[in-house]
């Protein structure tokens, strides 16, 4: 990758340093480039400073929180909500277990991602464009793309939802009033990354206190809740759940989402290794922090609907509640308030959770494909369009399905998931992308690898689950025998290798030389262009 040091020549210094004799075949050539200057460039706003020589330093950590914290609204969003509460319904307190360590699971892969973007300057978008080939990059962006607009079905029905308990406007009404947020985002941006940070976090505040004052009123059994984080049982009938609790928490386009708000943070025209690697322990920090949060507001959910709704003796059908009459169960049970409680934190939920959608679509959108809008409006309206629109006609004429939707939706998830984590992987072990010292250590490589390989027995299982008929026998075995394919070519499949730099010295000799006072002159290749560069 282009390291942080490098200062891209300008044309006259370009054309003098040609002018010198150097072999016919080493010759620098003159070009533009169309591969580094259609990124779309992600400013930094907030001065890190120099590297603190102490151990910990909450003024540090105060400069680099907020990525973190922007992530973890998809870890809340009203996907994640109706996975909680239908889990909680059917399973009580059994699958905390499960909330606990996808929300693990999530937070490894997250800090992969976010290590991507800080020490290579680029996010995993733009690092999936430069190092896969262009049919394969334009797949995985339609995985993304289609992971981003199941996940803004669920957060357009969650605020319409959310809307219609406190203001009673129709389920369409409140539909169409989503596409509102666009606009708030865009006014809220221009103020800078520190006051969009700021929103959320009051965001992320309301829910925390509407869904753990629920939890209280539920009076839930302490002990039941202990064992449930701390025992592994999927219970009978409960599989379906299980899977889209995973596929809920662990959303794919947010990997692309936390490798560039990292990016927010300046580190410096020059970054050292040192630099880096506090960048890195600050962000793995407040993603803790961060996650540890949505934690506690996704088992509080799961708490309440165990403690109202859930029936262990229970025999026969039973009809699970869904974002749409949740309010009714808790107004039944906990009183009239509950309901407003409910709507309030699913609002929160609904409306950060699109923003940061909207965020992540620009990233996915453009990273894939280059900088191709030429204003900021343009770029919001056309990625956002691209995930609205479809989720608005879902949401409309699926109105009265919206607990089956929820689940299917949330499965999609978990079967987009794996070709995000597989690139993730491979892009943080390249020896061309990331220098030994911020390559994971291979204990945690064997141990995303096995991760990664429990999610698509996942998907494999939910695969065989939905065979009914032999009609349905074909069409799934077909399906999911190309889509295993695919997984296996990704893994396979090299990335592509470009003669450019390593992000960061790979030993402290080669440190030591590149801080030096001289000059070098050096050369990038991308697919259609190259372009001369000079480190001092």
């Amino acid at each position: 990758m282009v390291p942080h040091d490098a200062q891209r020549l300008s044309e006259d210094d370009t054309i003098s340093l040609l002018e010198h004799d150097y072999p016919k075949n080493e010759r620098y050539e003159l070009t533009h480039s169309n591969s580094t200057n259609n990124d779309l460039e992600i400013k930094p706003e907030i001065d890190t400073g120099s590297v603190s020589d102490s151990c910990f330093s909450f003024k540090k950590l105060w400069k680099y929180t907020g990525p973190g914290w922007l992530m973890s609204i998809a870890y809340l969003d009203p996907g994640n909500l109706e996975s909680d509460l239908q889990t909680g319904a059917v399973a009580g307190y059994s699958l905390l277990w499960l909330l606990f360590w996808a929300h693990v699971i999530g937070l490894i892969f997250q800090l992969l991602s976010a290590r991507l973007g800080t020490v290579t300057g680029k996010h995993l978008a733009q690092l999936i464009r430069q190092n896969y080939s262009k049919r394969l990059t334009f797949v995985l962006w339609s995985y993304a793309q289609l992971a981003i607009i199941g996940a803004d079905i669920l957060e357009i029905v969650g605020t319409a939802v959310a809307l219609h308990i406190l203001l009673r406007l129709p389920l369409w009404a409140g539909v169409l009033m989503t596409a509102t947020d666009t606009f708030t985002f865009m006014m809220i941006q221009r103020y800078g990354i520190r006051r969009l940070e700021a929103f959320f976090m009051v965001l992320i505040t309301l829910m925390a206190v509407c869904f753990w004052v629920e939890m209280f009123q539920s009076k839930p059994d302490i002990i039941k809740i202990v064992e449930g984080v701390m025992i592994p049982i999927v219970p009978k009938n409960t599989e379906f759940q299980a899977v889209g609790m995973l596929g809920a928490i662990v959303m794919p386009h947010n990997m692309f989402l936390h490798s560039a708000l990292v990016m927010s943070r300046d580190l410096g025209k020059r970054p050292s290794i040192r630099k880096l690697k506090e960048a890195n322990f600050y962000f793995g920090i407040e993603a803790m922090l961060a996650l540890s949060v949505s934690f506690f507001v996704n088992l509080a959910i799961v708490v309440v609907f165990a403690s109202v709704f859930y029936k262990p003796d229970q025999t026969g059908p039973i009809k699970i509640p869904g974002l749409d009459d949740a309010d009714k169960v808790l107004s039944g049970t906990l009183g009239s308030a509950a309901k407003y409680l409910w709507a309030a934190g699913l609002l929160a939920a609904g409306q950060s959770s699109t923003m940061t959608g909207t965020l992540a679509g620009q990233y996915v959108t453009e990273g894939f494909f280059g900088n191709i809008f030429k204003k900021d409006w343009h770029r919001v309206a056309a990625t956002r369009s691209i995930s609205l629109v479809p989720g608005m006609l879902v949401a409309i004429f699926a109105v009265d399905h919206f607990d089956t939707m929820g689940e299917l939706l949330n499965v999609l998830q978990s079967v987009c998931l794996p070709t995000v984590l597989i690139p993730i992987i491979k892009l943080s072990t390249a020896s061309h992308i990331m220098s030994i010292e911020f390559r994971p250590a291979l204990i945690l490589q064997i141990v995303c690898w096995l991760l990664t390989a429990v999610v698509v027995a996942f998907d494999i299982f939910l695969f065989i689950q939905h065979v009914t008929n032999v009609t349905s026998a074909i069409v799934i075995g077909i399906s999911g025998a190309a889509y295993l394919v695919f997984l296996v070519y990704l893994i396979w499949k090299p990335l592509i290798e470009r003669e450019e730099w390593m992000s960061v010295p790979q030993d402290e000799e080669e440190e030591a030389s590149s801080s030096s006072d001289s000059y070098q002159l050096r050369r990038r290749d991308d697919d259609d262009s190259e372009e001369i560069y000079i480190v001092q």
